[in-house]
């Protein structure tokens, strides 16, 4: 048995979130197209062969505009000195630019000994002769790798030689986490976080940045449905109309899409309740971040 932590790192909206939900067959990470989705350090563990590989899903390294982006970016960035490998994406469609050799920066300052893997992701959307230029380019702009894989996170192309390109780095004679884990999340982080990114799927680009979700109360009765009540805190009282919608059908779409999607994860029947609040600037003010969970560990 053979384990090891890796992080899978790069600049946000490069496909991280969905290469590790395909690598695990679970959803452990909210997956939209919004840049910024993840907002933590999220496990996902997969059991393959005699190894398990724990790959750690961290929000996209970037320059921080508020105090909740100081909290992504510096979790991201600690979690570099704590693994075994690191994992850093690029998006193959698109030309490097300064965001990755930003974070390809952030990876030599903190975690330049430890093995390097560079996976272009995305690859579905390049032909041949394209991947030909994108390693020239990766060479002139990013430098030398222990490994170069070309793959598809949404289409699990290359899943088996990144697997392959890990296994000489794991640690011999250890496990970290039961073989039916296959996260570390609570339960009660994975329904803030479907609800989430609920609203991601169904917003404009005003709100995915600006709304934050906390389970305010849980009611158990025995031989009723739990109910769960959740509060979801947006800046602006703009964007709370355009949560809540006309006559309050987005909200209740966004809750009927998540209810269906938590009851699966609880195997029972629920009530959802959601409530729209406005806090003002909330991701520049450090109690209220530190009361949703978005605080440094020390």
């Amino acid at each position: 048995m053979k384990a090891g932590f890796i992080a899978v790192v790069g600049r946000p909206n490069v496909g991280k979130s969905t290469l590790i939900n395909k690598l695990v067959s679970e959803k452990v990470a909210i997956v939209s197209d919004k840049a910024g989705t993840t907002r933590d350090n999220i496990k996902g563990i997969l059991n393959f062969k005699d190894n398990q590989y724990i790959f750690i899903d961290t929000p996209g390294i970037h320059k921080p505009q508020h105090l909740l982006g100081e909290y992504m970016t510096n979790i991201a960035v600690k979690i570099l000195k704590d693994v075994d490998i690191i994992l850093f994406l690029i998006d193959a469609s698109k030309p490097i630019g300064t965001g990755d050799m930003f974070v390809m920066d952030r990876i030599n300052e903190n975690a330049k000994k430890k093995p390097k893997i560079l996976l272009v992701n995305k690859v579905d959307l390049i032909s041949d002769e394209q991947k030909k230029e994108k390693l020239k380019e990766i060479e002139e702009k990013l430098g030398n790798f222990d490994k170069i894989i070309f793959a598809s996170g949404m289409y699990s192309f290359g899943i088996s030689q990144l697997l392959e390109s890990l296994d000489p780095y794991l640690e011999e004679g250890v496990k970290y986490y039961p073989d039916d884990m296959y996260t570390d999340m609570s339960t009660y982080r994975i329904i803030t976080e479907i609800v989430r990114e609920k609203i991601l799927l169904k917003t404009r680009d005003e709100i995915p940045h600006s709304v934050a979700v906390e389970i305010i109360n849980v009611e158990r009765k025995e031989g009723k449905k739990d109910k769960f009540d959740i509060n979801i805190y947006v800046e602006r009282d703009s964007q709370k109309g355009i949560i809540i919608g006309k006559d309050g059908k987005m909200l209740k779409e966004i809750g009927m899409e998540a209810r269906k999607e938590i009851e699966e994860l609880l195997g029972e029947k629920i009530y959802l309740g959601l409530w729209v609040k406005v806090k003002d600037d909330w991701r520049k003010k450090k109690p209220f971040l530190k009361e949703l969970g978005y605080v440094e560990e020390k």
